[in-house]
Order: C-alpha cells, then sequence, then structure tokens
C-alpha cells in the first residue's frame, strides 16, 4: 500500500486548488507549469517519497528524529498530534536536511534550493500530519 503516494496527491492537489483562480476548462490546454526554479507536481512528489523512504514512508521516524534533534520539537508535536500545525521556515528546514543535499537535491531536478527550501516547509508538516492521523507514530513493521 503506497500511503505516503496517496496523501501526497491529496496534499498537493488541495494546494493547486487553493491557489488556482476558478475558471472553465479550456480544451487541450497544457498543463499550468510551475514558475522557473520550482518544482512540478511530479518532482515535489518524486522528493518528498525520497525524503520519507518511498510509498511507506519508512524514514518518517528518522524525518522526525531530525527536527527534534535541531531543537524543533514543539513544531513535530504539533504536527504528529490533533490539532493546528506549527510552521516551519525554509532556514529550518535547510538547518534540518543540510545545504549540501538540498542542493544535490535541487540541482538533480533543475530547481533552485531555496524554493525548494520554501517548498518543503510548506509540506513537511501537512504530511506529516496526515502520516500520523492518531496523534502517534506508526508503529514499525
Amino acid at each position: 500500500m503506497d500511503i505516503l503516494g496517496e496523501i501526497l496527491k491529496q496534499v498537493i492537489e488541495g494546494a493547486a486548488q487553493q491557489q488556482a483562480p476558478q475558471r472553465a476548462p479550456q480544451p487541450q490546454q497544457r498543463p499550468a507549469q510551475p514558475p522557473q526554479g520550482m518544482p512540478s507536481p511530479n518532482d515535489l512528489t518524486d522528493i518528498l517519497t525520497q525524503i520519507f523512504g518511498g510509498g511507506g514512508a519508512q524514514k518518517l521516524p528518522e524525518v522526525v528524529k531530525q527536527f527534534e534533534e535541531k531543537g524543533m520539537r514543539e513544531q513535530v508535536d504539533s504536527w504528529v498530534r490533533p490539532g493546528p500545525n506549527k510552521s516551519v521556515d525554509r532556514r529550518q528546514i535547510e538547518d534540518v536536511f543540510g545545504d549540501r543535499e538540498l542542493e544535490t537535491i535541487a540541482r538533480s531536478r533543475g530547481i533552485d534550493r531555496s524554493q525548494l527550501a520554501e517548498v518543503l516547509a510548506k509540506y513537511i508538516p501537512k504530511i506529516i500530519d496526515e502520516l500520523t492521523p492518531g496523534g502517534q507514530m506508526p508503529a514499525r513493521r
């Protein structure tokens, strides 16, 4: 079961719908391209799947631990537990994942590292929230 894929699809599509103005579909219209330097939805799905360790999100505990080790336990707790999610910013994402790792990911996709960090700051709290619906980390298999 590809739980992460389903969550990513919901989160990314939901964000796209919130940002896109409502208008009638145009026949044979090409899909909207992301702004230059930003990841496409497919790239973002691939990047987040890589970060979280595949469709089963096997690396979720490690990702959570990385945030906690960088002093963001309060934010992580808000994502795992029910209730509003506390935000993180680009600099915090850079601190957690490191400039080198973000640069490697960004360069492989032809996107801007700073914009990648901004996008990850937006989506990682939502994804961790969705991966922990009962307010607890899933049991390891």
